[in-house]
């Protein structure tokens, strides 16, 4: 019988024409350390044949057909439900993994037995694959301040690299979301000890025009409205269970995410008023009064006075 002890099972859930798919898949097989496989899910991709072509060209790997329209939260869960690795990890189909991104991690996860994953630092980059300021760095942080809102969790759900027992101990991903939904996972994964953290560069994340992430005014509301959902119902539910430590320190993460998202909300306030978008600043300005009058009007002041 094979061994799975050290096996590491990539998701790749996809569901569009990638011109950097054939990159990221790249940055997999590139990789030094080489007990891995691969799952591609195909969520609806235009053109499966050619998806089919270019799995084909790597080893351990294949394509796995998930009938669309599902959220990116059910695709991936699908690919570690049909994957048998020890860990896995996912890879968005325009990243890309530093060589020894795999290599780093396991060690980590091996010497740290009770650490439900490992996270990484990363880099960000153009559409031509030139890296861009800023890079994000990963620093050792318990659990309870990262929970808390006093440490920043890991940048993106690409730099975890997750026990396939603690994913399934979590539940997966809320099948439901197809937004935040690596916050939302990464919150319950903190409520099981603390990561471990592997400080290096590991992950790039790409930047253009095509993006899930987008910095647009509506996608910046949902991603706040959202963030404000996930930890209000994860307290919630921390104190239904009885564990009022865990509840206290995501009301603590929610009203630090309120201020900040009310500060940002006062930046957009000016930024809509300037160019007569009204109806914009005024939902902006009511958000932010609401949430968070005093960081929103602290930040309003603040910005007026650097502009006399």
């Amino acid at each position: 019988m094979t061994d799975r002890t050290g096996l590491v099972s990539v998701v790749v859930a996809t569901n569009r024409a990638s011109p950097y798919l054939a990159e990221a898949l790249r940055s997999v097989a590139e990789q030094t350390y080489s007990d891995w496989e691969l799952v591609i899910v195909d969520n609806g991709v235009p053109d499966p044949v050619a998806l089919a072509e270019l799995v084909a060209q790597l080893p351990r790997s294949r394509v796995f057909h998930v009938p669309p329209p599902v959220t990116v939260s059910l695709a991936r869960n699908a690919g570690v439900a049909v994957s048998e690795g020890a860990f896995v990890v996912f890879l968005d189909d325009d990243d890309v993994w530093h060589p020894e991104r795999l290599q780093t991690q396991v060690a980590l996860l091996r010497d740290a037995p009770d650490a439900p994953a490992s996270y990484c630092g990363g880099w960000h980059m153009d559409a031509a694959s030139r890296r861009i300021p800023p890079s994000w760095p990963a620093s050792v942080s318990t659990a309870q301040d990262m929970l808390a809102g006093r440490a920043r969790m890991p940048h993106i759900c690409g730099a975890l690299l997750i026990r396939r027992e603690s994913f399934a101990q979590v539940g997966g991903f809320s099948p439901e979301l197809s937004m935040m939904e690596d916050f939302e996972l990464m919150l319950r994964l903190l409520q099981r000890g603390d990561l471990v953290c592997a400080p290096g560069e590991l992950v790039g994340y790409r930047r253009h025009d095509r993006n899930a992430t987008s910095t647009s005014l509506s996608n910046l509301r949902v991603r706040r409205d959202a963030i404000d959902g996930i930890l209000a119902r994860h307290a919630w539910a921390a104190r239904i269970r009885g564990d009022a430590q865990s509840a206290a320190l995501l009301d603590s993460h929610r009203a630090f995410e309120r201020r900040r998202a009310a500060r940002e909300a006062s930046r957009a306030t000016l930024w809509a008023a300037r160019r007569l978008r009204l109806a914009d600043a005024l939902t902006e300005a009511t958000w932010g009064l609401r949430h968070d009058a005093a960081g929103y009007a602290g930040e309003f002041v603040r910005r007026l006075a650097r502009r006399r």
